[in-house]
């Protein structure tokens, strides 16, 4: 039985949907972050495979790794991106290789090798430190998005209306982040107003051999300001024009940036001038696995790691016969404390809604912030898009938080958590 390393970090995908995905097939070793969220998660690792305990030191991962003799290294993580593609090129196994990974990760670097590939024009500045501002600022114009060059889920991710503003906002963000590998300013794409729903899809990838097979496109919820997701279902509510005009560019864009295998999550924006490339990341989706399963019966995970491990893949043909949707509540932008989660119950009795699964616990703090950072996450099916949208809105009538905002107790209905 062949053996796959997975190198973990809280992200995408939980260890146990590995396992559910190829146990019986391939034996499994995770090779686990230093992080308290990953290391918390060792002991159902050691029951379901082999653990190794990554370090700062390249040198003792990898030797500790090959001890273990994997066929093949997958992440799921896009912060273990970089350690992953290190380690595969010490033990000569297939992965992004680093040119790659900079490309799938760096956001500055991406935009530069999309547009020289004539694929995107959307204009965007590096800031490394406050003496970019007006230069980019002259050069990008207003209004922007200012975000960090590097990361995910939306974190220290702002739209700047006003020169001063942005500038005073870049100066928190670089005291804060010292270390960062800079921040970028970005021309802010206008979504399309015939979007029904929220103005951008994502689209999941198979890459085999340098080929992407698209495997979903997804639709989103509108997102909570700035920049804050809150959902997705699957299919997208796309004419067939759009769609292939959406699956068009997302494979020049990966084809672009020289992904030669693996699963890529491709974000792009509805504009009214047509689809725009938002990025693309090197992994699976967030939850798009559980969508897959329930949709299509189908385990992403699981071809994943196959191709990870030089398996024969037949990208499956995905089409659903119904709608299926998550929802995540987010969590408010001002510092507090969760009291209580009301309504939730109820909500599972509205026809339609499988499962609530709560991500934050009654006592728990919440950072606040611009970070996409989810209470929980809503699962349903529905027979349309329509129908889909009545039963969410049954579910933010039921549902509602209470929390404690420095000493002030507030019960705030799940509608209205955006504006919080």
């Amino acid at each position: 039985m062949k053996k796959l390393a997975v190198v973990y970090n809280k992200g995408a995908v939980h260890p146990m949907e590995v396992y559910n995905g190829l146990s019986g097939t391939v034996s499994l070793v995770f090779a686990v972050s230093p992080a308290p969220a990953a290391r918390r998660l060792v002991p159902v690792m050691e029951r379901i495979g082999e653990v190794v305990a990554l370090t700062g030191d390249h040198g003792a991962n990898a030797s500790a790794l090959a001890d273990h003799r994997p066929d093949g290294i997958v992440t799921f993580s896009e912060s273990m991106l970089p350690t992953t593609s290190a380690l595969a090129d010490s033990l000569g196994l297939r992965h992004h290789d680093a040119a790659t990974v900079e490309r799938l990760t760096d956001k500055h670097t991406q935009r530069t090798a999309l547009r020289r590939a004539d694929i995107d024009t959307t204009a965007q500045r590096l800031l490394r430190g406050e003496e970019d501002w007006e230069t980019a600022l002259a050069d990008i114009g207003l209004p922007a998005v200012l975000k960090p060059a590097w990361g995910g889920g939306s974190r220290d991710t702002h739209r700047v209306d006003d020169g001063e503003t942005g500038g005073r906002l870049l100066r928190t963000l670089l005291s804060r982040n010292p270390s960062t590998a800079g921040f970028v300013l970005e021309e802010l794409l206008s979504g399309s107003p015939d979007s029904s729903f929220g103005d951008y899809v994502s689209v999941e990838s198979l890459v085999l051999d340098s080929e992407p097979h698209h495997l979903a496109v997804t639709g989103k919820f509108p997102l909570a300001p700035p920049f804050r997701e809150t959902g997705q279902f699957w299919p997208a509510d796309l004419g067939d024009g759009l769609r292939h005009d959406v699956l068009k560019l997302t494979t020049d864009a990966v084809r672009a940036l020289g992904v030669t295998s693996g699963i890529t999550h491709t974000e792009i924006k509805l504009t009214a001038c047509g689809p725009r490339i938002i990025e693309v990341n090197g992994r699976l989706g967030g939850h798009v696995n559980e969508l897959s399963l329930r949709a299509c019966g189908v385990d992403v995970v699981r071809l994943a790691g196959l191709a990870a491990l030089g398996e024969p893949v037949s990208p499956p043909r995905l089409v659903p016969d119904r709608v299926f949707w998550q929802y995540n509540n987010p969590a408010p932008t001002s510092p507090c404390r969760l009291v209580a989660v009301n309504g939730w119950r109820e909500a599972c009795t509205v026809p339609g809604v499988s499962r609530y699964t709560p991500y934050a616990r009654v006592t728990d703090l919440l950072d606040g912030g611009v970070m996409t950072q989810a209470l929980d996450l809503v699962s349903g099916e529905a027979t349309s898009h329509a129908a889909m949208r009545k039963q969410l809105a049954q579910v933010m009538d039921l549902v509602s938080f209470t929390f404690d905002f420095e000493g002030e107790t507030r019960t705030v209905p799940a509608s209205a958590l955006a504006a919080h």
